[in-house]
């Protein structure tokens, strides 16, 4: 069996392409035949308008809306103070009926007023056959339309 040597390449195994020498007649024919590139005019930057304009739209719409929500903020702030406010005027106002119903309470003597009606005015108790009861399922009050008859 033959070996076969194989040559020993240092470096890169890519096999070395020699390069002909260009020629300048050949050049020149290739530069004719190929169309010149001119650098193309540069286009003058063009504002779109409609771009423009919806963003101007849209930058109103956003405000709008921002100081519509910041005035319904306020609204609600201020509504909320007076509401606190006149709560505290409810309670202050019950306070003050609460103490005048209790004075007054305290200056009428009943038992005064009981002798005065029995003895110097002649009045009497009800009986139980005069009285009539009424329970009512609805509510705790009795409306009379009309009058009551007497027997």
């Amino acid at each position: 069996m033959a070996t076969q040597r194989t040559p020993y390449v240092y470096g890169s195994a890519a096999p070395n392409i020699e390069v002909m020498p260009r020629r300048e007649d050949d050049y020149e024919r290739r530069r004719q035949t190929r169309p010149v590139s001119r650098p193309r005019p540069k286009r003058k930057a063009k504002i779109d308008k409609v771009a423009v304009l919806l963003t101007a739209l849209t930058f109103f719409v956003v405000m709008a809306a921002g100081i519509f929500y910041l005035r319904l903020q306020f609204q609600s702030t201020y509504l909320n103070k007076s509401v606190v406010k006149l709560q505290s005027e409810v309670v202050e106002m019950e306070k003050k009926n609460a103490t005048a119903e209790k004075e007054l309470d305290d200056s009428v003597d009943l038992t005064a007023i009981y002798n005065k009606a029995t003895k110097q005015l002649g009045m009497v108790a009800a009986s139980e056959n005069q009285m009539d009861t009424y329970e009512s399922r609805k509510s705790t009050q009795v409306r009379t339309h009309g009058d009551i008859p007497a027997e």
